[in-house]
């Protein structure tokens, strides 16, 4: 470029060195959104599967329950550019998630599966992909000019700013990358929790309901023992499971070992013993079949002991189950 004189180039040389940073960035003609919550659900799913432990997947899980959901379903609700702004549209999606998330746990306990990892993550993935689907079908129906868009217009004139302006945009950034570090370091390094193990009994289709309460003499009958460890390291146990009778219980119970693959006939004051390790988070499943021997209300006893804990003692956690048994 050629100047006239000295003051136009470096009037020039001036604008040019305080052209300010812009960003633009447009979603509309492609559903770029819904797509990446797609992609995102099917790629925890694959983190999941492979790599259990990895720190992306704890980042990724908790974008999974407290937005994703809430995001495919505003998406598919209100698919239009002008029914709601961004920020009830961000509120939105965090909100509805908080509310999804839990009736789709609750309507697993009333299933075979019940509410554990895999349904968990197969039934909020399907719901994710799904409302995203509808959300697209929906979105790409209606005229370009009336489809929900994302639009980002940023522009800084860092140089052109006041000085407190200039501090007050250092330090939110500097905020914005300190809360990420801490972010990081928290889920990277977590803290040892309460430790503690789970002790329960199911009736026999593995839920907690119809428990085997009134029963016959030599009725056969049936629970599900379930024990799950959260000590954060392995520990031994021991099962002893006892019949009493309610009105009295002083006499020590004689024991012999669990033998799983029959049916127990349960007579007062003896004690069934069962040796196992569980590591952390590891359940331990055993179905129980059992019948009582007399007549009379019955105490059916779960004790579950620590290594090296005489059973004499009170045990670790105790369960129990309360029969009325007739002839």
């Amino acid at each position: 470029m050629i100047y006239s004189n000295q003051f136009q180039r470096e009037r020039y040389m001036a604008e040019t060195e305080r052209r300010p940073f812009k960003v633009h960035f447009e979603v509309r003609d492609r559903p770029d959104d819904l797509i990446a919550c797609i992609v995102l659900a099917l790629l925890l799913v694959a983190l999941v599967l492979f790599a259990p432990d990895n720190l992306a997947r704890q980042i990724l899980g908790l974008v999974f329950v407290l937005f994703l959901p809430g995001y495919a379903a505003t998406a598919a609700l209100f698919p239009e550019n002008d029914q709601i702004d961004g920020i009830e549209r961000v509120a939105l999606s965090f909100g509805l998630s908080i509310a999804i998330v839990p009736l789709i746990g609750l309507a697993l306990n009333f299933t075979p599966w019940g509410i554990r990892l895999d349904p968990i993550l197969t039934s909020v993935s399907a719901f994710i992909i799904g409302t995203s689907l509808v959300g697209w079908y929906r979105r790409m129906r209606l005229p370009a000019d009336e489809r929900f868009a994302i639009v980002v217009d940023f522009e800084l004139d860092f140089q052109g700013m006041p000085l407190i302006d200039r501090i007050l945009t250092v330090g939110i950034v500097v905020m914005l990358v300190a809360s990420v570090v801490v972010l990081a370091w928290a889920i990277t390094t977590p803290r040892v929790g309460e430790r503690f193990t789970q002790l329960a009994i199911l009736g026999p289709g593995g839920m907690a309901t119809d428990y085997p309460r009134n029963l016959t003499i030599g009725e056969d009958a049936r629970v599900l023992l379930t024990i799950k460890s959260f000590e954060h390291e392995p520990k031994n146990y021991t099962i002893a499971i006892v019949l009493t009778n309610a009105t009295d219980n002083s006499t020590s119970p004689a024991h012999y070992s669990i033998d799983w693959n029959q049916t127990h006939a349960l007579v007062p004051h003896q004690a069934i013993l069962q040796n196992f390790t569980l590591d952390h988070l590891e359940y331990y499943n055993r179905t129980f079949d059992f019948n009582v021997t007399a007549n009379g209300t019955w105490k059916l006893q779960f004790l579950l002991y620590l290594e090296g804990q005489p059973i004499t003692q009170d045990s670790y956690r105790e369960v129990h189950l309360w029969l009325n048994v007739r002839t």
